[in-house]
């Protein structure tokens, strides 16, 4: 549940999420580079250049997702760390949800 905006007391607030993000783009190209990477190499065996590329894109598109998955994962409970983690989307100020003094917000 999130907590009501403590400057405008309106519940259009959201997570900012700014962790997670950061760690699934980083995961999911990490991994995708790696899935081409090894598809390549196995397929390099077979010297079929039509098997090379095809390993290459699903290997690359499954490593992404999984990189994609994986960073999402570890970024999650960093955000909940971070602080200034909330934003409210009604007039924009953003809030730790820990703090309950208004004035330190």
């Amino acid at each position: 549940m999130t907590p009501p905006c403590p400057q405008c007391h309106t519940a259009f607030v959201v997570p900012r999420r700014r962790a997670q993000t950061t760690a699934a783009a980083i995961g999911g190209i990490a991994g995708a580079i790696q899935g081409a990477s090894s598809a390549m190499t196995d397929a390099k065996e077979n010297d079929d250049p039509l098997g090379v590329i095809a390993s290459a894109i699903l290997g690359g598109l499954l490593g992404g997702a999984a990189g994609c998955v994986a960073g999402s994962a570890i970024g999650a409970p960093i955000d909940q760390a971070l602080p200034d983690n909330f934003r409210c989307q009604a007039c924009g100020h953003v809030f730790d949800a820990n703090r309950t003094d208004p004035v330190l917000t």
